[in-house]
């Protein structure tokens, strides 16, 4: 996991400017007590993927391993705690950092007091997840998923998206969208403490419906794919269109698209499906005045493109990592609870 992001209003990296160019037994012994049916005998269920302490040591050791890796951008070592989409961005913020000149090195991280959604289940691949904040003060927790693909097969962060468990401070400093940022529910348990899963079928629905909603100009209202308004939704999108029409000299386009879903969906305390979807996110940005040109301003843009200006077209494609709240009640509005796509990894840019 790599510690930085880029906000929507500075994903596009550019600015516009005038110049150069998812069967009956039977009884034995003389015993004629009935013997009841193997149908009527519960099986016994699977094992937890992993024991508690043994998970509190896998997210130990990625840690350690992902911060000697960031430090010294060992994309070969991450690769040994690191897989799936979230080796991807990393790598990808990897080969960035070394164009960076004078760039500052990562800060260190540990996930603090985690707690764990240990899911019962035999065969692989397996998975678990460890909630925690990386810091002391954060209102938000990571939501890491863990997977061990083959039996003996070291476990891997595939997976990391970043949900508010706390609330925040009752202070004039937290703005109302603050405020009314969706909160994380828990999930679901069996006696024994065992988190409780949910079949993948159709889930990954709701990440079409979403990638949909924010694609600009092309895409439907929220309201229309079935997502609840609020802060990564209606908001979002809004904060999408006016950055696509910031400038008249431009013209600017959204796409999202929804990989198939592949890591685990679990089941919360309410019923509700928490889905976790992987967005894949690309932005253009074309002049449309002769005599004009984009420049870009951010150091990772930069970086992939070579330069910061001249450009006529500028294509930034960026990986986001979001939670979904599907409830069990059907057609009720699904709440996206993490704000990751419109805090995306950015994986690469390409300009003329």
């Amino acid at each position: 996991m790599r510690g930085w992001v880029e906000r929507l209003g500075t994903t596009v990296a550019v600015l516009v400017s005038v110049g150069c160019a998812v069967a009956g037994c039977s009884s034995g012994g003389g015993d004629t007590r009935p013997v009841p049916s193997a149908s009527a005998v519960s099986p016994a269920p699977d094992p937890p993927v992993i024991s508690e302490a043994e998970a509190r040591q896998v997210l130990e050791r990625y840690d350690t391993e992902n911060n000697a890796s960031n430090a010294a951008l060992d994309g070969n070592r991450l690769a040994g705690v690191e897989g799936g989409e979230l080796l991807e961005a990393s790598l990808a913020g990897y080969r960035a950092d070394r164009l960076i000149p004078d760039r500052k090195p990562s800060e260190p991280f540990t996930h603090l007091d985690p707690r764990f959604w240990i899911p019962r289940a035999s065969g692989h691949p397996r998975t678990f997840v460890a909630v925690a904040a990386t810091h002391a003060d954060s209102e938000d927790k990571a939501v890491v998923h863990f997977v061990q693909d083959t039996p003996g097969a070291a476990w891997k962060a595939v997976f990391t998206a970043y949900a508010r468990v706390g609330d925040p401070p009752a202070t004039a400093s937290a703005s109302p969208e603050r405020q009314a940022r969706p909160k994380f529910e828990d999930v679901a348990r069996d006696p024994s403490g065992a988190a409780r899963t949910a079949t993948n079928a159709g889930a990954g629905a709701v990440c079409e419906r979403y990638a949909a909603a924010m694609s600009v100009p092309a895409g439907p209202a929220a309201s229309e794919a079935r997502l609840a308004p609020g802060s990564y939704t209606t908001d979002l999108r809004k904060r999408i269109e006016d950055d696509a029409h910031r400038d008249e000299r431009m013209s600017q386009t959204t796409t999202v698209t929804a990989r198939p879903l592949t890591r685990q969906v679990f089941r919360t305390a309410s019923g509700a499906r928490l889905v976790p979807c992987v967005l894949d996110k690309a932005i253009e940005t074309k002049t449309l005045v002769p005599e004009t040109h984009l420049t870009a301003t951010t150091p990772r843009t930069i970086a992939f493109l070579g330069r910061d200006k001249p450009f006529t077209t500028i294509r930034t494609t960026f990986l986001a990592c979001v939670l979904i709240l599907v409830p069990d009640t059907p057609d009720a509005p699904a709440t996206v609870l993490t704000g990751g796509l419109g805090q995306s990894h950015p994986l690469d840019a390409t300009g003329t």
